[in-house]
């Protein structure tokens, strides 16, 4: 992170209302920008309020236009997950302050509370001990299970805050080889997946009929970006426990599968014992996993999976998720 003069990061507008409105009377000592957020704006705030003796740290969240093809909520929806939904169950950022529809800053913006805690990438990049990893992974399939017992009235994605998904949205990602179809067409034409990439991606999602309908009536509170950038770990009393689950920008209600799927994408990255442990925090937290659980995890995350192939953050990740792909085709991972 590079470390800037706050007031020539920040454009007028959005620092008016942090000091007027979100944090009025603070004072903003340091902003630094947060790597690492592909669709979003995000910086770290520290901040002096009047009258008190030490600075605090904030997440400020700037939402852009989505021209993704899969949905995402826009501010006021994400800001009713984590205030309604997740924040019943599992540890999520507190919400200080919202300019949802972007009337005083000109886009909608969400500020909360940074949360103490190592990235989950970043403890398993670093290749922990089987035992460690083991309890990293028991850890972080507890708290999912605890995520889909949060029911919702219906499956479907977040139309508005109500959080009740309307009737014509049942089946928010349902049709996967169309879904996987459309976002073909519309990769460029020198993008960077091949002919052989695209006919595996179209045969993968062939068997989405076949196999989705057993889990399309679901209507659990589903995640959707369950992975580890998104999860915040941490020691306390020794062990490790989970310090919050960041971004909700996709979240919908559906199938906990949906991210069994995303979670487990690159598990042939991570040491096996974190998988292990990660299926036995799950299932002792009441998390169900059917017999074909992990054919219909690998399936349901193809949505991700096609979306990031052919419109991709970067290479490094396209290059990462084309594996995947690979490995998916001839079921060896």
């Amino acid at each position: 992170m590079t470390r800037t003069d706050p007031v020539g990061l920040l454009d007028p507008a959005t620092h008016a209302w942090l000091t007027w409105h979100a944090l009025p009377g603070a004072r903003l000592r340091e902003v630094d920008p947060l790597p690492g957020g592909f669709t979003n704006d995000m910086a770290v705030l520290t901040a002096q309020r009047a009258g008190t003796a030490g600075a605090e740290r904030y997440v400020l969240r700037r939402y852009r236009p989505s021209g993704s093809r899969v949905p995402r909520n826009t501010c006021a929806v994400e800001i009713a997950v984590l205030d309604r939904a997740a924040a019943r169950t599992v540890p999520v950022t507190a919400v200080v302050a919202a300019d949802p529809h972007g009337r005083s800053t000109g886009r909608p913006t969400l500020l909360y509370r940074f949360v103490d805690g190592t990235p989950l990438s970043q403890v398993l990049a670093d290749r922990p001990a089987s035992s460690e990893a083991r309890a990293l992974g028991r850890a972080v399939g507890a708290v999912l299970a605890r995520i889909g017992r949060v029911r919702l009235p219906r499956p479907g994605v977040f139309g508005d805050s109500s959080l009740v998904p309307a009737p014509d949205s049942a089946a928010p990602l349902g049709d996967l080889p169309g879904f996987v179809d459309r976002c073909l067409v519309a990769a460029s034409a020198d993008g960077p997946l091949s002919r052989t990439d695209s006919a595996v991606l179209r045969a993968l999602a062939r068997r989405g009929p076949r196999v989705l309908p057993v889990v399309a009536s679901e209507r659990s509170l589903v995640h959707g970006d369950f992975n580890p950038k998104n999860v915040l770990v941490r020691r306390h009393a020794g062990q490790w426990a989970v310090a919050a689950v960041l971004d909700w920008e996709l979240a919908f209600s559906g199938s906990p599968l949906f991210d069994v799927g995303n979670m487990l994408r690159f598990g042939h990255e991570y040491p096996p014992a974190f998988t292990t442990g990660f299926v036995e925090g799950f299932r002792g937290g009441n998390g169900r996993l059917p017999a074909d659980w992990l054919r219909l995890s690998r399936t349901l995350d193809l949505f991700a999976l096609a979306d990031i192939l052919t419109a991709p953050p970067d290479p490094a990740y396209f290059a990462r998720a084309r594996t995947v792909l690979h490995r998916s085709a001839t079921d060896s991972y």
